[in-house]
């Protein structure tokens, strides 16, 4: 990527164009790539969430072709791009206390080589990474969300979960490390979804505050990275904005048709991307809500990320064929 595409600002993200389409080798059809950037803007990684297949490129070459693009065997949690790594979630072998676990790999990103491994109590349901790369966050399907340090590959502390029956949809980390929160589908007695936020004080390591929002499913949480305020979409068209200092719903942003699926920030907080159900993705303004610009590729239930690259000058969307679309202020 080049430096010289101005900074995507609300002014004008109407004129946003694909100016690159990253390619897989083999062509995968796909409605769920996640993706990620590393803190630099360096590498883009993407992961299918069915089958299990994995690559991601080298943003500072020309080359459209990935550096690595595997299929080993993972579970179905996103994977991250921190540092020189590509940290992902193996699905369970045999450990060395010789019961079968789930693992978190760390990968080369030069290569693909294993560099680091740890075994794991749980299964991960969802992935995440500090906006600097030096902590994740793994939701497990057990007990507990995991803290964990990059740089010196060890956990934290676990991040206890609320009583009651769940289904963890994704999971994000604030920008200064205070908060860690999650987005969950709280199933009633009778079965009956309601959409919640799990938001945890890091420090405290205690049982996270868990509040409701006015949909049967929460599907995405992301963190200002500014302010202490975080966002909740789900199977709404209604997103909600709390504060997580104040541990209140400051307002909800209307507008989002077809849902918000996955939300993510503009480093400078004025935008927000989301990636619908079915409705490609739209940049919308984060006071207002309007929608200052949106894109399809006409595939129906293609629900793949959309993200903003770390200098806030592309929007990296992954596309139902299983590419990557590169998005930028057009020339």
């Amino acid at each position: 990527m080049t430096s010289l595409r101005p900074i995507i600002t609300p002014a004008n993200a109407a004129r946003l164009s694909r100016v690159r389409q990253l390619s897989p080798v083999r062509v995968s059809y796909t409605s769920g790539q996640r993706l990620g950037f590393d803190s630099r803007g360096a590498v883009l990684v993407a992961k299918d969430e069915r089958p299990a297949h994995l690559q991601w490129w080298d943003l500072g070459t020309d080359s459209d072709r990935p550096v690595v693009e595997t299929d080993l065997p993972l579970l179905g949690a996103p994977a991250v791009a921190v540092g020189e790594l590509v940290v992902c979630i193996g699905a369970s072998a045999p450990s060395p206390s010789g019961l079968w676990r789930p693992s978190l790999k760390a990968l080369s990103a030069r290569d693909g080589s294993l560099q680091r491994q740890d075994f794991l109590p749980h299964a991960v349901i969802t992935l995440c990474a500090s906006r600097d790369g030096s902590q994740l966050l793994a939701v497990m399907d057990e007990e507990a969300g995991l803290l964990w340090d990059v740089r010196a590959w060890r956990p934290v502390r676990a991040l206890p979960w609320p009583e009651g029956e769940f289904s963890v949809s994704a999971c994000a980390l604030s920008a200064d490390g205070r908060f860690a929160a999650a987005s969950a589908t709280q199933w009633n007695d009778d079965q009956r979804g309601v959409g919640v936020l799990w938001l945890w004080d890091v420090a405290s390591g205690g049982q996270p505050w868990t509040l409701p929002i006015d949909a049967p499913s929460a599907w995405s949480v992301a963190f200002h990275p500014r302010e202490p305020l975080l966002v909740v979409g789900g199977i709404s068209e209604d997103v909600a904005v709390i504060h997580a200092e104040e541990r209140r719903l400051v307002r909800t942003i209307p507008g989002f048709r077809g849902y918000a699926c996955n939300l993510d920030f503009h480093p400078e907080g004025h935008l927000l991307a989301a990636s619908r159900d079915g409705w490609g993705f739209a940049l919308h303004h984060f006071e207002t809500g309007e929608v200052l610009f949106q894109a399809s590729n006409d595939i129906e239930l293609q629900a793949s990320d959309a993200i903003f690259s770390p200098d806030g000058r592309f929007v990296a969307w992954g596309q139902g064929d299983g590419s990557v679309g590169l998005w930028a202020v057009a020339d």
